[in-house]
């Protein structure tokens, strides 16, 4: 339960102008195609920053880059809010 109001408070936090600029650098430093998931789902975000439903879709997205989670987070560390406090799922 901690976890999760901890994670509300994150993301409650979200602001169009971070968006915008998590997509800018992320466009200009990183191969598109490789982010192309991360890029849609911070678009549609950005029409809506508090949608959890548009949040837990860019938790996904940037889950799935793998070992392009640290790039992505280097030229955009706003990401960072979506990073799992738990990234085992041992607390859910």
């Amino acid at each position: 339960m901690i976890d999760k109001l901890r994670k509300h408070k994150k993301l409650q936090s979200i602001k169009v102008t971070d968006i915008d600029i998590a997509l800018q650098m992320l466009k200009r430093h990183m191969n598109a195609p490789d982010i192309s998931a991360l890029l849609s789902s911070l678009e549609t975000l950005r029409t809506d920053p508090q949608n959890e439903t548009h949040q837990e879709q860019v938790t996904k997205a940037f889950n799935e880059l793998g070992p392009l989670q640290g790039a992505a987070l280097t030229y955009a560390p706003y990401l960072n809010i979506f990073v799992s406090d738990d990234p085992f799922g041992h607390w859910s």
